[in-house]
């Protein structure tokens, strides 16, 4: 494994931006991550700022190919907490680099973020399905084992294949596999490379995630979920105005005691245009003790008790 080429550290007086509901918005913190990666990939490249160029002299961006989420304890944050991110970063092939980002609120470790990126470019002005690799790492560069273990994983969900995706549009009741139609808005899922963001796709299984939660028993489920650990696969994009079709395999896993419940899911997200794949996401969650949770399970089992009176 090899020496690090570029290492950041950036501290944050934690507010609203970086907070969601029971601690540190995940969210946000992927974009960071992202952020930090572009900034660490320009330091190791020698660049005051994160504008690459191919070989070639094509505008290059570095899109992810796989994000990991690994140990994540985010109810630790809370508003006006000190929150580090330690960066290190290593190209690992002439387009690919690795960053490691460890978490830290009051200098206690939260959480872990992985990152790979490949230096891509369109082919076509306006298309996001155009998008190819290209190279821009000149001289030597080093191997590193968690890389190759996360392109493992991104090889092994290249197996999905566009006729399990019109599977599931045609056959969106399967009580084993659930799906999602979920309309992008421009303003706010695109960043300003005009890509769908990489972070907003945890943002779509979320949103999956919580549709089926609440449409899947008679009696309304209120429970909130954290997450421990997930993993994310980007095999394309979206154009402008096209919709994203989500698949979900969900395991609820449920005890005596409520607040050991776990959910794990595994899920894909598919172009509606062409049925194709375009990231593979695994998640794992805990319950969440919550007001707002508790508040909503006390109503709905009073509403409920008095239509039964």
């Amino acid at each position: 494994m090899g020496k690090p080429e570029g290492v950041l550290t950036q501290t944050f007086v934690v507010g609203m931006p970086q907070l969601a509901l029971g601690g540190l918005s995940e969210n946000w913190l992927l974009k960071e991550c992202g952020h930090q990666h572009w900034l660490a990939l320009a330091k190791s490249l020698g660049l005051p700022n994160p504008d690459f160029v191919s070989q070639q002299g094509h505008k290059m961006y570095a899109a992810f190919l796989v994000v990991k989420i690994t140990q994540a304890a985010f109810e630790k944050v809370y508003e006006n907490s000190s929150l580090t991110i330690n960066t290190q970063l290593q190209r690992v092939s002439s387009s690919r680099s690795y960053s490691h980002h460890e978490i830290q609120v009051a200098g206690e470790c939260c959480g872990h973020v992985e990152l790979l990126s490949s230096f891509v470019n369109r082919t076509e002005q306006g298309n996001n399905q155009s998008v190819a690799r290209g190279d821009v790492f000149k001289g030597e560069w080093s191997d590193n084992d968690n890389a190759l273990l996360m392109m493992k994983e991104h090889k092994a969900g290249r197996t999905i294949h566009v006729s399990e995706a019109e599977r599931a549009h045609n056959n969106a009741t399967d009580a084993n596999e659930r799906f999602y139609t979920y309309q992008p808005c421009p303003y706010s899922d695109f960043n300003g490379a005009d890509f769908l963001y990489f972070a907003q796709f945890q943002s779509v299984m979320d949103r999956a995630e919580r549709h089926f939660q609440m449409k899947s028993t008679e009696s309304q489920d209120s429970r909130l979920w954290r997450t421990l650990d997930r993993t994310i696969c980007y095999y394309g994009n979206i154009n402008l105005d096209d919709a994203l079709l989500v698949s979900l395999q969900t395991q609820d896993k449920k005890s005596t005691d409520k607040t050991t419940d776990e959910i794990r899911h595994q899920g894909s997200l598919y172009r509606l245009s062409d049925h194709k794949p375009i990231a593979t996401i695994s998640t794992r969650k805990a319950y969440m003790e919550h007001p707002l949770a508790s508040f909503q399970a006390n109503h709905s089992g009073m509403a409920k008790k008095g239509e039964n009176q």
